[in-house]
């Protein structure tokens, strides 16, 4: 089972309000420094630098789930640069809708959407012995299929 997911329209539409509203405190930087022009226009710059930065990695990302031979493997591609989780069936302890109330100090965030967590999962699994959650965008399908998974994989 394959699941790919790309950046959200939502998420776009609040950086472009966010670009417009950086380019208006940067002018006003601007206009309020007359002696300082070229402090606030490089303010400027460094800021939709810094905006441009978290709009390209989090928008033109492809996000593969792939459950195959007992194994998840989460795939996050940004052009040439792949970052890639995966882990045992075996190994899960839990797959949630709910964050859990001690997380794990190690958290892989794979998930394409930052401000809805509508359709979030959390998976808790054991590497290297310690806990480690991916929280990831998983149907509920394959969330499932983990969960029976995980189950059967622990009790045989």
């Amino acid at each position: 089972m394959e699941e790919t997911r790309t950046g959200g329209g939502k998420e776009f539409v609040f950086s472009m309000i966010w670009a417009v509203v950086l380019l208006f405190i940067g002018k006003i930087l601007i206009e309020a420094l007359p002696n300082y022009k070229i402090i606030g226009t490089v303010i400027t710059i460094l800021m939709f630098c810094v905006l441009g930065f978290f709009v390209l990695t989090r928008y033109s990302a492809i996000f593969t789930y792939s459950l195959k031979n007992d194994r998840l493997r989460v795939n996050r591609k940004i052009g040439h640069r792949n970052k890639e989780v995966d882990f045992a069936m075996s190994s899960v302890k839990s797959v949630t809708k709910h964050r859990p109330d001690k997380a794990p100090k190690n958290i892989q965030n794979m998930k394409t959407k930052v401000f809805s967590q509508k359709d979030i999962w959390y998976i808790v699994y054991e590497k290297n012995k310690a806990d480690n959650m991916l929280v990831c965008e998983i149907s509920k399908k394959m969330a499932d299929k983990i969960k029976s998974r995980a189950k059967s994989n622990q009790y045989t």
